[in-house]
């Protein structure tokens, strides 16, 4: 999970350690948002766009997570089902669905697990 005070380095960091493409932020494991691997290549492509040298000390410094992640993003809940969750992905505005429990971050569900799980069950 990342946090407010994190870097653009340390946050493309774990994406490139963890080979994922989502990520929740989180404050005391309360779900604040969530930031996708393109919302970061995006902030780098603005900011090579504005600047014509621009190396991790810029980004780390221009970098505020707040306005890169997707603030209060759609969520799931423990008890929803495999139903539920392919119908929120199906919708296409998005391609991770935290799970939240009372208020908590317990998980996140991807388009790829569900072509896992359909894959298994084909």
């Amino acid at each position: 999970m990342a946090n407010l005070d994190n870097r653009y380095s340390q946050v493309m960091e774990f994406f490139n350690t963890w080979r994922i493409q989502h990520l929740p932020v989180t404050f005391n494991d309360q779900l604040l948002g969530i930031v996708s691997i393109n919302d970061m290549l995006s902030f780098a492509f603005y900011c090579m766009r504005d600047n014509s040298s621009v190396n991790m000390d810029i980004l780390d410094e221009k970098f505020d997570i707040k306005k890169v992640m997707t603030a209060d993003p759609v969520t799931a809940k423990p008890e929803d089902t495999l139903e539920d969750a392919i119908r929120i992905l199906a919708e296409g505005k998005f391609q991770s669905l935290p799970v939240v429990k009372d208020g908590k971050l317990v998980g996140i569900v991807t388009n790829k697990d569900l072509v896992k799980v359909a894959a298994r069950i084909l």
